[in-house]
C-alpha cells in the first residue's frame, strides 16, 4: 500500500455486504482505481486497526460508502463517514446495493445525498459500476438514478462467495417490531403538557364539587335538626321547612264532680274513674299533624295513647278519650303536642 497523500479510495461497508464489496474491488482495481479496505489493506500484525483505519481515511482521495440497512445500523460507518466528512472533507459516493427504500439504507443527514443505484439485474450493476468509476475519475459528475422498484422475488446478479444476500429485505426485518426511539426533548414536551393538562382538570374538579360542598356544610351549621335539604330546580340545597298541620282541641278545659252520670263532657263511673272526650283536629289546609299528650298527674291516661296515634290528614279530626282516676279531685292540666304548636286542656275537679 501506498503512504503518500490521495493514494486510494476508502470503502465503508457492513461485513454482511462483504460479497459485493470484493466484487467493487476487483472491477475498480481493473480500472486502475487503488481500494483501501479494512481487511485487505491492514499489514499483518498491525497492532492498533483504529489508528491504521484513521490513517487510511486521511490518506484517501475519496470514499465510497456502499449503502445498505445493515449499513445504516453499523456505529463503524457511521464513525468512518463522520471523520471523512468532517475532519478530511473528502468526498463520499454512495453506491445502493440493498434495501427497498433508499431513507432506510443511509445514516441520518446524509438522506439527500446522491447516489448510484446497483440494485436489480446485472445490468444496473455494470451501469453503476461505470458511473462510480467516471466519477472517482473526475470525467463526469456522479448524478443519483432513481431507485428500480424491487419485487420480493427479483433475481440479483450472482457475485463470488454470495448467496441470497443481496435479496432485498422488508425495513428492518431483521429487527422485528423496531420503531424508531422518540426525540427526548419531544418525550419531555408531551410529559409537560400532559401533567399541566390533568392539574388543570383536577382543579376544575375540585371547584366545581368545593361549591356544593361547602354549601351543605353551611346548611348543616345552619340546620341541624334538618342535615338533608331539599334541592331547588339549580340544584343547590335550600332550607325551605316542610308544611305541617296546625293542631285544634275541644273542648278546651272540664270541670268534674264525683257523682254518676254524664257532666261537662265526661262520664263519671262511681268508685273507677271519669272517661272525658276530646276532639284533635288538623285545621290546617295541608300538612299532617303529629301529636302527642302528657297530664301532670301521672294517673291520667289517654285511649288511644300518643304512641298509638297516626297522622291526621288535613282538615280530619281524631277523638281521644282522657280517663281520669275516681281518686283524683283537684286541679291538672292536660297538653295536646302538635306539630307546630300545643294546647292546654285544664281538668278541675270539685
Amino acid at each position: 500500500m501506498s503512504t503518500s497523500r490521495a493514494s486510494h479510495v476508502f470503502i465503508s461497508y457492513s461485513r454482511v455486504n462483504i460479497a459485493f464489496v470484493n466484487r467493487l474491488i476487483d472491477d475498480l482495481q481493473r480500472q486502475g482505481i487503488t481500494v483501501w479496505v479494512d481487511q485487505s489493506g491492514l499489514t499483518p500484525g498491525t497492532p492498533d486497526w483504529e489508528t491504521a483505519l484513521r490513517a487510511a481515511i486521511s490518506r484517501a482521495h475519496a470514499v465510497i460508502l456502499i449503502a445498505s440497512e445493515e449499513a445504516r445500523k453499523s456505529p463503524y460507518v457511521k464513525d468512518e463517514l463522520r471523520l471523512a466528512s468532517e475532519v478530511y472533507k473528502l468526498p463520499i459516493y454512495p453506491i445502493w446495493v440493498a434495501g427497498k427504500q433508499w431513507i432506510n439504507c443511509i445514516p441520518l443527514g446524509w438522506g439527500g445525498t446522491q447516489y448510484v443505484d446497483a440494485r436489480g439485474d446485472e445490468a444496473h450493476y455494470q451501469l453503476a459500476v461505470h458511473k462510480l468509476v467516471a466519477a472517482l475519475n473526475g470525467v463526469q459528475t456522479m448524478t443519483s438514478m432513481m431507485p428500480v422498484p424491487v419485487a420480493s422475488s427479483a433475481t440479483y446478479a450472482s457475485y463470488a462467495g454470495q448467496s441470497s444476500i443481496y435479496t432485498p429485505s422488508s425495513i428492518d426485518s431483521s429487527v422485528p417490531g423496531r420503531t424508531q426511539p422518540a426525540r427526548p426533548e419531544r418525550a419531555v414536551s408531551a410529559c409537560l403538557v400532559a401533567t399541566l393538562v390533568s392539574l388543570l382538570l383536577v382543579g376544575v374538579l375540585f371547584f366545581a364539587l368545593a361549591i356544593p360542598f361547602f354549601n351543605f356544610v353551611s346548611h348543616l351549621i345552619n340546620n341541624p335538626t334538618n342535615p338533608f335539604p331539599s334541592a331547588t330546580a339549580s340544584g343547590f340545597p335550600t332550607s325551605t321547612p316542610p308544611v305541617l298541620g296546625e293542631l285544634s282541641v275541644t273542648p278546651r278545659s272540664f270541670n268534674i264532680t264525683p257523682t254518676g252520670g254524664s257532666s261537662g263532657g265526661c262520664d263519671y263511673y262511681p268508685g273507677s274513674f271519669w272517661i272525658c272526650l276530646v276532639t284533635i283536629r288538623n285545621v290546617s289546609n295541608q300538612g299532617q299533624l303529629s301529636w302527642s299528650a302528657t297530664a301532670t298527674q301521672d294517673s291520667i291516661t289517654f285511649q288511644p295513647g300518643s304512641a298509638s296515634n297516626v297522622p291526621i290528614e288535613p282538615g280530619q279530626s281524631q277523638q281521644i278519650d282522657i280517663q281520669i282516676p275516681a281518686s283524683f279531685c283537684g286541679h291538672a292540666v292536660v297538653t295536646f303536642k302538635g306539630s307546630i304548636n300545643s294546647v292546654d286542656v285544664p281538668i278541675n275537679c270539685s
